[in-house]
Parts: structure tokens; C-alpha cells; sequence
């Protein structure tokens, strides 16, 4: 029975999805416009699915089980991903499979199609979280208390992020005490992890204690506040994306407080960059590959960079010594003179000092080819259409681009705003 079994199932999941997509008119409704009709085509859709997402997780662990993926050349995720599924929902998929055999109450709420792909993923975390903090196996009586609880939440209508702020809670309540410290206040406790999208941008998680949390918290409230334009207009951007700026800033500003000599901000961290010679490849940064050649330049602007020149078989050619541009007595002579960031105001000790003339373009590094740009002020000039010019008094001014002033009237840099509003004192700025 067991040799037929396998062949027919995988027939039918075959069927079942060619009878789905041949039975349903994608240019009329699903059912007829009756709610009592549409409700229950809604709750059958979603056991489907449900159904559907147990299925997949155990082919996934089945898959990696006899090794499928491996004689093909390729991991499981891989595998999966192959198959239509994107990176996020194959490892989840994995992970859920793997989970599953040790998990029976959830195991069974799974198979029944009662728990979307979302909430079993859920409780598979809070578990393991809950494992890992009490180093407490799965499977056993303890993880098995854990499970049924988070299985009867999610049953009763909880989300996932609140059945993993219950794991985290039960995880707090079940913690052994260890010199009186409870698992939120243990910084021994605390992770970290990354990973590349498949568009090349950097995503991760944490797990902090309380303390780091409330400091990263209070620090990125504080450098996100909204800050207005040149033209004194309101900051348009979402509070995400403050945020997002903010802890790059941050970031920005740990480097330079680490160094030797924080006042010139001489950074402890440095970039590798690989530029091919004569060759269409793209520039390319040590850990996340590919890189713009506008972003190359935002890059050269105010960073310990290194490059690496390579032919077209990727053998260097020339390396360059790491330098640091602006340091010493010419930057010390910028911030003298902006005081701070010349389009939103921000503090000195948040700024690179960009380039007015691009210095791949023969700019120099002086001081009347230089000016303070805070992280998120100096990305809008390279890549968001603003543009830095010396005046003739020596001082930075800012070309707004089209979309935010139709006419581009230039702008002076931020100290200097308000000596406009005097002639007096725009004489005496003259």
C-alpha cells in the first residue's frame, strides 16, 4: 500500500490544481454576488490554502529528507524557489517542515486546514523561541505546554505577532533565574542576523534585551524627528523612512566617535571597492555586490575606501592606498564654516563632507569644493536630483530639483537662511 500511496497523492495534488485553474473564469465573479455564498467561498478558499501550505512544508522536509534537492545539485530552498515560491516563503515552508514531525497538536490543526501557513509558522517560532531560552527541548513536556497554548491562541482568533509576543512571555515566566537577571534584561541573550534580498538590499532581525532596545529606540526618536526642507517646506518623508535614515546616521556617527580622533572622524571601518577596467561588469562592494556608479560616487565622497582595480578575468590590476578624504585641518575648516548640514540643519557630527566637483572628476579636496551633508541630505543629492554649487561669497547653495521647486531657485546652505531676511545682514554675508 505504501508504494501506491505516494504516486496517487501526487496525482491528485496535480488534478486538484489543473481542476482549480480550468473551473474558475478569471474574467466573472468566483460565486454568485449572495453573501451567504460568498462567505462560504471565502472560509473553503482559506482551509485551502491553509490545507495547502501543510502540504507544501511537509514535501519541503520530505524533499530534504531523501535528499532531492542535493542529487539536483541545489538546497531545498532552493529547490523550492525554483518551483515558483519566493525566497521569504521558502524558508518558512522549510522551517515549518522540519518543525512538524515534533509538534503534534500542531501537526494536527495544520492537516485540517484550521491554521493559515501564517499562524503554524507563528507558533513553530514561538516554540523554538521558548526552546531556546529554557533550553528546554522540543517535544518535551514543557515545549508541549507551550505548543498546546499558543495553538489554542491562534485558534481563538490571536495573529502571529501576538502568539509570539505570548512565546516571549512564557519564555520570560519559564526562564530558570540566573544572578536574579530575567531573560528581557539579559544582554547575553542577544542576537543579530542579516541576509540579502534578491533585489540586493540588506534585511535582518534582532533580539535585544530591554535596555539596548530602549536605547536604540530613544536614539533613532530623537535623529528622526522631522526636519524641514531649504525652502523651509515641511519634511515630506514617512516616519519609516526617518527612522531608516536615523539609524544609518547613527551608524555613521558610531564610526566616527570609535576613531583615534573623533573630531576629525577619521572612521575605524573601511569599504573594499572592486571597478573593473574595460569591462561591463559593475562595480562591486565586498559584502553586498553590485553598486551604481552614482552610488560608487556617494561612496567616494567621504569614506576610508579602498579600490580595487581588475581585469575582465577579475585578477587586480592596481590597488589603491585607503584613504580618508577631508581630514584634518580642511574638514575642521568646512564644519568652521557650514556649521552643519547645509540642506536640513543637522549637527556637524552627523555629516560627511561631500564633494561639490565629484572627486572621480578631477575635484579637489579643498575646502571650496566641500561641504557638510548629513547621510540622508547627501544620498538626495547624489540620487534624488539636488544639487551643491560654491557662491560667490564662499559659501555652499542648493538647487532644489524640479519636482520640489519648478524654477530650481538656488537656495543658501542652512545657517544662512535666515540672512535673507535682513539687507543689513545680507550686506554684511556679501
Amino acid at each position: 500500500m505504501g508504494a501506491s500511496v505516494g504516486p496517487m497523492y501526487s496525482g491528485m495534488l496535480n488534478e486538484l490544481g489543473d481542476l482549480l485553474v480550468d473551473e474558475i473564469d478569471i474574467d466573472s465573479d468566483v460565486v454568485d454576488d449572495v453573501d451567504a455564498d460568498i462567505v462560504e467561498a471565502i472560509r473553503g478558499a482559506v482551509r485551502l490554502r491553509a490545507a495547502a501550505d501543510h502540504v507544501l512544508a511537509r514535501l519541503a522536509a520530505q524533499a530534504e529528507r531523501v535528499g532531492v534537492a542535493k542529487r539536483s545539485g541545489m538546497r531545498t530552498r532552493e529547490l523550492l524557489r525554483c518551483n515558483g515560491m519566493t525566497p521569504t516563503a521558502a524558508i518558512r515552508c522549510l522551517r515549518v517542515g522540519r518543525a512538524l514531525p515534533e509538534l503534534p497538536t500542531l501537526r494536527r490543526h495544520s492537516a485540517h486546514g484550521f491554521l493559515s501557513g501564517e499562524h503554524v509558522h507563528a507558533v513553530v517560532e514561538g516554540v523554538t523561541h521558548v526552546s531556546i531560552r529554557t533550553h528546554s527541548p522540543i517535544g518535551s513536556s514543557a515545549m508541549a505546554e507551550v505548543e498546546s497554548t499558543l495553538v489554542r491562541h491562534a485558534i481563538a482568533g490571536a495573529g502571529p505577532a501576538e502568539l509570539m509576543r505570548l512565546a516571549r512571555a512564557a519564555a520570560i515566566a519559564a526562564t530558570p533565574p540566573r544572578d536574579s537577571v530575567p531573560a528581557a534584561e539579559d544582554a547575553t541573550l542577544n542576537e543579530m542576523a542579516w541576509h540579502q534580498s534578491e533585489d540586493g538590499r540588506l534585511q535582518g532581525t534582532f533580539d535585544l534585551d530591554v535596555l539596548t532596545g530602549e536605547r536604540l529606540i530613544s536614539a533613532i526618536d530623537a535623529a528622526s524627528r522631522p526636519r524641514p526642507m531649504p525652502d523651509g517646506s515641511q519634511d515630506d518623508r514617512s516616519a519609516q523612512r526617518r527612522r531608516a535614515d536615523a539609524f544609518g546616521q547613527l551608524i555613521e556617527c558610531a564610526v566616527r566617535a570609535s576613531s583615534a580622533d573623533a573630531t576629525v572622524g577619521v572612521p575605524k571601518t573601511e569599504v573594499v571597492m572592486t571597478v573593473p577596467i574595460g569591462d561591463p561588469m559593475p562595480i562591486r562592494l565586498n559584502w553586498l555586490g553590485p553598486l551604481t556608479e552614482r552610488g560608487a560616487l556617494l561612496v567616494g565622497c567621504d569614506t576610508s575606501l579602498t579600490r580595487v582595480d581588475v581585469d575582465s578575468n577579475g585578477a587586480p590590476i592596481a590597488v589603491s592606498e585607503t584613504r580618508r578624504l577631508f581630514t584634518g585641518a580642511v574638514r575642521k575648516a568646512i564644519v568652521v564654516r557650514d556649521r552643519c548640514c547645509v540642506k536640513c540643519g543637522a549637527p556637524a557630527s552627523w555629516t560627511d563632507c561631500h564633494h561639490i566637483i565629484h572627486h572621480t572628476d578631477g575635484g579637489p579636496t579643498t575646502i571650496d569644493n566641500g561641504c557638510l551633508l548629513c547621510r540622508s541630505c547627501h544620498t538626495a543629492v547624489h540620487h534624488q536630483g539636488w544639487e551643491v554649487f560654491m557662491g560667490p561669497d564662499r559659501h555652499p547653495r542648493l538647487i532644489p530639483p524640479a519636482s520640489v521647486d519648478p524654477t530650481r531657485t538656488p537656495q543658501p546652505a542652512y545657517h544662512r537662511r535666515t540672512m535673507r531676511l535682513d539687507p543689513d545682514v545680507r550686506r554684511h554675508a556679501a
